[in-house]
């Protein structure tokens, strides 16, 4: 039990240095061009990020929103992003009042990874849109988790859940999956883009083999019946029930500034 703890707290500590590794690099760079395709689909007032991944910026001015939050275990990192301590499996935000939640590979560093999912049904608004990424557990570019000089260094520590279990949880919650796709094809070719692999006829069959997609992308919407999304500015603190865990960790001043440009 000690050792899935440490790995539930430091695993996303240690998930950041390694997205700064070549090979990191290509996973990061495929993951942020798909975060940043939808998100700048999208207008949403509240945006939650769960655990911060250190890269950000790389689909952070894709998004168009007013309030964008990042809930982590620790704030000992300098960022420009608002931070609030909290855990994923119990947040400290109030039921129904967040429209995107952006989960860059949580649930792998997760005890409870359905409990995770439920906490964010429960924290979107109806019609609110979920964007996870995963390691594809079957892909051969990770069979170094299963050597043991490996297999206790991140990210191969961490339990990776295939996309199509995330998916048949995401269902059982009442999400409607829009977009279901492998991503990040040759995290060991070099220069290799991510886009340039997907527009090749060789790497859209690949993204659905499922040995040759190193990690995956899912979003999902969430259906109420009779529900839609209410879009209104709303003041970020009462997002946060009052709770130890439910404290801004940085930038309160910075917060109120932010707000005072929205019109």
């Amino acid at each position: 039990m000690s050792n899935e703890k440490i790995s539930h707290i430091d695993g996303p500590i240690e998930l950041r240095h390694w997205f700064e590794t070549p090979i990191g690099e290509a996973y990061r760079h495929a993951e942020a061009n798909l975060l940043s395709a939808k998100l700048s689909e999208n207008f949403r007032v509240e945006v939650l990020q769960l655990d911060f991944v250190g890269w950000e910026e790389e689909f952070h001015q894709a998004m168009r929103f007013a309030h964008y939050t990042i809930l982590d275990h620790t704030t000992n990192d300098s960022t420009q992003y608002t931070r609030v301590v909290g855990e994923a499996e119990s947040l400290p935000i109030d039921t129904h009042s967040v429209d995107i939640v952006i989960m860059p590979h949580t649930l792998e560093f997760e005890d409870d990874p359905h409990q995770v999912l439920r906490e964010v049904s429960r924290v979107l608004k109806p019609e609110g849109i979920v964007l996870l990424m995963g390691f594809n557990p079957w892909a051969f570019w990770h069979l170094p988790r299963f050597h043991p000089r490996f297999k206790q260094k991140t990210p191969w520590n961490g339990r990776f859940i295939s996309r199509y279990r995330v998916i048949d949880w995401l269902k059982l919650l009442n999400f409607e999956i829009e977009v279901s796709q492998g991503c990040c094809l040759f995290p060991l070719a070099k220069k290799r883009s991510a886009s340039n692999s997907k527009q090749t006829v060789v790497g859209k069959i690949a993204s659905w083999l499922p040995f040759v997609p190193a990690a995956y992308f899912v979003m999902g919407v969430k259906r109420v019946s009779g529900g839609t999304s209410v879009f209104h500015l709303q003041d970020l603190k009462n997002k946060f029930m009052s709770s130890p865990l439910a404290k801004p960790a940085t930038k309160t001043i910075h917060v109120e500034k932010k707000r005072a440009n929205i019109h």
